[in-house]
């Protein structure tokens, strides 16, 4: 199985190899001991770690990052900017996100591959860097599947941790562990498996797509499912609805597993500090517009 090439989030990130990211990034440090936050490299480190001691054979990490932070050396101060020298100057991302793909672990939802992944994401933003060494530091982590045509990534409740914190390495890798061991593929390939059994008509699109347009302006939200993609989001599963290669409509109908990919394909323009939590979102909303189809209630519908 050949490695994908279509990134799996875009917004403003680019790729980067794990060896830059090793060798020419310096690591911030909280500033009241000067002591060195948990890279972004030793995170994907101690990923590789706890990958090979449970066995899983994968692919080079694909990492992509963005808002860069970029500095330079002291004896470089006075020059102009586009006088610098490689050596003078200083950078680091202020986020990160990464996943090694598992392609021995795959299966196949309506003629589409996919394969196992885990990755995780690491945004300095997150963390006080005015405190010392004691301050915890924020991670995100997720195991799902990724679809190979369209790069898209399915993550679930179940497979991902939103808010670990920690400030040390071996608490990082135990978490690690600790999700994917716990993870159970099956039971995420059964309910990607379910979505094509759903299937909404033209006039139940056009309903979900305006109630999703009224989301943000409704005065009480309170008992209505969280809707957490964005209006600019939205407007692309509609130009999906009608244009994907893959994912379109069939005479009006659509398939919940082709939404909930143009959903997840509408994800790749979030930023990295955000896409995690807007992946899971379209779960949630998969799920809501099955329980409506099931029951005939769903504010969605």
């Amino acid at each position: 199985m050949e490695t994908i090439e279509k990134p799996f989030i875009i917004a403003n990130t680019e790729s980067i190899c794990i060896d830059k990211l090793k060798d020419d990034h310096i690591i911030p440090v909280f500033s009241k001991d000067n002591t060195p936050l948990i890279s972004q490299y030793q995170l994907i480190d101690s990923t590789a770690k706890v990958m090979n001691l449970l066995g899983f054979k994968y692919n080079d990490p694909q990492i992509r990052v963005s808002h860069p932070i970029m500095g330079r050396i002291p004896s470089a101060r006075d020059k102009k900017a586009l006088d610098l020298l490689d050596h003078e100057k200083t950078l680091y991302y202020e986020r990160m996100m990464y996943l090694f793909q598992i392609p021995e672990i795959r299966s196949t939802v309506n003629n589409q591959e996919l394969s196992l992944v885990f990755g995780g994401i690491k945004s300095y933003s997150w963390d006080n860097l005015g405190k010392d060494h004691r301050s915890q530091q924020h991670f995100k982590f997720f195991i799902g599947f990724q679809v190979w045509i369209c790069s898209n990534l399915c993550v679930s409740t179940d497979g991902v941790v939103l808010d670990f914190r920690t400030n040390s390495v071996n608490l990082i890798e135990h978490q690690i562990k600790l999700l994917t061991e716990t993870f159970n593929p099956e039971k995420q390939i059964n309910w990607l498996k379910s979505l094509e059994g759903y299937r909404l008509s033209e006039d139940q699109f056009a309903h979900f797509i305006g109630r999703c347009r009224m989301y943000n302006h409704l005065p009480d939200k309170q008992g209505i499912p969280e809707l957490s993609i964005t209006d600019s989001q939205i407007s692309n599963v509609v130009k999906g609805y009608y244009s994907d290669s893959t994912f379109s409509q069939n005479q009006g109908n659509i398939s919940l597993w082709s939404l909930y990919n143009l959903l997840t394909e509408a994800n790749k323009s979030s930023y990295i500090d955000g896409f995690l939590d807007r992946g899971v979102n379209a779960q949630q909303i998969s799920n809501e517009l099955i329980h409506g189809l099931e029951s005939n209630q769903s504010w969605f519908l």
